[in-house]
């Protein structure tokens, strides 16, 4: 058995790495995605979102539950074959590795545009996979309590954020409301809610995992409430300080929203306070995706170890990201019109087909290894 074959985390971490999976990348590419169909009514196709975030959730739950500590993959093999269930965990990979592709892709053109229009797209794609690769062969244990440390320092500077923000808001960039009527809203709840919460089913990857017996619904369901207030908040504030014009049209309002800040003529280019909470939520939701991927990998061949993949995924990411990225203004139009539907395939979809299976299936077989499958 391999060395992290046995890694816990605790409730307590693991509810820590759902919110911080769940505000993800959607912390700066949300408000431009939700603003493109609801213009001042974003805030509200956000609250309406993060709701039907909580009812996926439980969703959610429901299937982790009845894994008994058992990854989906390892699962669904034991109750219905190796055939049948590996294909529906060759369908968890695609969508992790589509999932990962995005976020490498828009931790790239961030770095270029906005930080370091200098660097090479290489350099910062090869340093970024770099840490991704350690942080995995340290194993979950590891980087679940690394998280324990970095959540506070997230909420302390969000927080911090925010506070200094507040001079600045002005109700009436949220008038007039719902001036279109419902159709612009309802269009903009389907990308927020796919992106920010649909793309949390790695978070059954991790299941194996969590010590005790306990039932999940109660951490996830909070992992999905705050990790939703915290998207809400952001998205608030991206209407009522940059107005509903200026929050559509930039590619980064968040960014925008911090630079913003100006207290005394002293305190200025809070912007970086920014990128350090972008970095830390896009880094751990990589890191989950690219975990789930290596991991699946391995339970859905039968490997009994799975570092060995971890290099050949990183390059195979790398040069995806470089050669299938297109210019960020295709890429917004493909997050917005395309990429939804591809998560309510993927993401909620094929879920709801586990979900049936497990229920039909009842307890199933347990495996072995303790219900987890090949680990790193």
């Amino acid at each position: 058995m391999e060395q992290f074959a046995n890694a816990k985390i605790s409730v307590r971490q693991f509810t820590i790495l759902i919110i911080i999976g769940v505000i993800g990348d959607s912390i700066l590419i949300m408000p431009t995605i939700v603003a493109a169909s609801s213009k001042q009514d974003a805030w509200l196709s956000m609250a309406i979102a993060a709701l039907l975030g909580l009812v996926l959730g439980a969703v959610f739950a429901a299937i982790a539950n009845r894994l008994q500590r058992q990854s989906p993959i390892t699962a669904l093999k034991s109750r219905i074959g190796k055939a049948a269930g590996g294909f529906i965990g060759l369908l968890f990979l695609i969508n992790f590795f589509m999932c990962g592709l995005t976020l490498m892709s828009e931790m790239s053109q961030f770095m270029t545009t906005q930080m370091m229009p200098e660097t090479p797209v290489n350099a910062i794609l090869l340093l970024f996979m770099t840490v991704i690769i350690v942080a995995y062969r340290y194993g979950i244990e590891s980087f679940a309590r690394v998280s324990e440390l970095l959540f506070p320092l997230f909420l302390f500077l969000f927080l911090f954020l925010v506070v200094l923000l507040m001079p600045q808001v002005d109700i009436s960039n949220m008038k007039p409301m719902v001036a279109r009527g419902l159709t612009p809203v309802i269009k903009g709840i389907m990308p927020a809610f796919v992106t920010g919460f649909a793309e949390m089913v790695v978070l059954l990857m991790l299941v194996p995992h969590v010590a005790g017996k306990a039932k999940l619904t109660k951490p996830i369901l909070w992992g999905y409430a705050i990790g939703g207030l915290i998207l809400f908040i952001v998205v608030d504030l991206c209407v009522l300080v940059l107005g509903p014009s200026l929050m559509e049209t930039k590619y980064y309002p968040t960014f925008v929203l911090a630079q913003k800040i100006t207290i005394g003529q002293f305190l200025e280019r809070l912007e970086v306070i920014l990128m350090l909470i972008w970095i830390i939520t896009v880094f751990y939701k990589t890191l989950l995706l690219f975990f789930a991927l290596v991991a699946g990998t391995a339970q859905v061949l039968g490997l009994k170890e799975s570092h060995m993949l971890t290099i050949p995924y990183g390059m195979i990411l790398i040069v995806a990201t470089i050669v299938g990225t297109p210019n960020i203004s295709e890429y917004n139009q493909l997050l917005i019109f395309y990429y939804p539907w591809f998560d309510t395939l993927f993401c909620i979809a094929v879920p709801l087909v586990v979900l049936a299976v497990l229920a039909v299936t009842g307890k199933g077989k347990k495996a072995q290894t303790g219900g987890g499958g090949a680990k790193p």
